[in-house]
């Protein structure tokens, strides 16, 4: 850095040196002249002094000529020779005088381009003096750039590394996830196998459960019919269907669900019949036109249906489900009311 500074320096200075040289050489005549000035000048005062010291001699020469007559030519003779050399000595007075004149002229022009020159000479060391200064700043603006400029490449070195890192740790990032991943599918596949075989397992148990129930139920019938009294303890009240003594036959036989039927009821007010199946819904039935005419589907409930019952008014319905869970319907909109895990 200081050897720049040092450079340059001297390059300026060598430049200045240069304009000095260039601009003294406009000013020769000017000095040339103004030397011949001062030269005329000494010729002029000793020219003058000549005057003075001839003017004497002359007026010497007319006292002693008009002292006495014996020298009256002589005086004459000299008279003659002074006045022609005051002649010619005024001739070039007036010469000196006219070159003095225009030597002054020049000398004020030259005096004014001198003034002017200086002020031009100083407006342009001025403007050095700011490119100077401009030059520093410049050059001290350069240098903090190049000091930026190197901890901008060490930065960019650093974070280039810093890249590489990332890049090699979000590469390791992304294989432990693949083996995540990989390890989650597999997991996921267990998991599947494991749901598989549970349901299979619930499904068997579910068939062994109706499979159990079915055998109850007929059992109970079995006994039901075995209990049940002859025609003369029955009573006279047997017109439910309009027919004298025990049915004889089927009155009505529907398919009522898809699957099996776990559960029937009575309404209490109605002829309407109420039945719960495996296909996880209870339907309701009218049965008192001599037809059997489905008046309803209750849905909501998630396992099949093991057991309906009514209300003493007839207008809900309870109904429990093999999912541990009771749910109650109105008979009227067959809206799901309420629901009990």
């Amino acid at each position: 850095m200081a050897k720049m500074q040092e450079n340059w320096r001297d390059i300026i200075a060598d430049r200045l040196r240069e304009r000095n040289k260039n601009e003294s050489a406009r000013f020769a005549d000017i000095i040339h002249y103004n030397n011949r000035l001062f030269d005329t000048a000494a010729k002029l005062r000793q020219e003058n002094l000549d005057l003075k010291i001839d003017r004497k001699i002359r007026d010497s020469v007319n006292v002693s000529g008009a002292g006495g007559g014996g020298g009256t030519t002589f005086g004459t003779d000299v008279a003659t020779i002074t006045n022609a050399q005051i002649q010619s000595l005024e001739k070039k007075v007036l010469a000196q005088q006219e070159e003095l004149t225009d030597l002054h002229k020049r000398k004020g022009e030259h005096s004014q381009m001198v003034i002017t020159l200086n002020q031009k000479l100083t407006e342009l060391q001025r403007l050095l003096a700011e490119k100077e200064r401009a030059l520093a700043d410049q050059t001290a603006l350069c240098a903090s750039l190049k000091e930026e400029l190197d901890e901008m490449k060490a930065s960019h070195v650093t974070i280039k590394d810093e890249s590489l890192a990332s890049q090699l740790r979000a590469n390791t990032a992304e294989d432990k996830l693949r083996a995540v991943q990989d390890e989650n599918t597999k997991l996921l596949n267990l998991l599947m196998e494991y749901k598989s075989r549970d349901a299979e397992i619930m499904n068997k148990e579910n068939d062994k459960f109706v499979k159990e129930k079915k055998a109850r139920i007929e059992s109970e019938l079995e006994r039901a019919i075995r209990d049940i009294p002859g025609p003369s303890s029955i009573g006279a009240d047997l017109d439910r269907f309009d027919v004298d003594g025990l049915p004889e036959g089927v009155e009505f036989k529907f398919d009522a669900h898809d699957g099996e039927v776990n559960a029937v009821r009575w309404s209490p007010i109605e002829r309407i019949v109420a039945t719960g199946g495996a296909d996880r819904k209870v339907k309701l039935w009218d049965v008192g036109k001599g037809v059997c005419e489905q008046r309803g589907v209750l849905v909501g409930s998630n396992q099949g249906i093991n057991s309906v019952e009514f209300d003493t008014t007839g207008s809900m319905i309870l109904a429990a489900s093999n999912d541990s869970a009771s749910r109650m319907w109105s008979v009227v909109d067959h809206r799901l009311r309420v629901s009990v895990l």
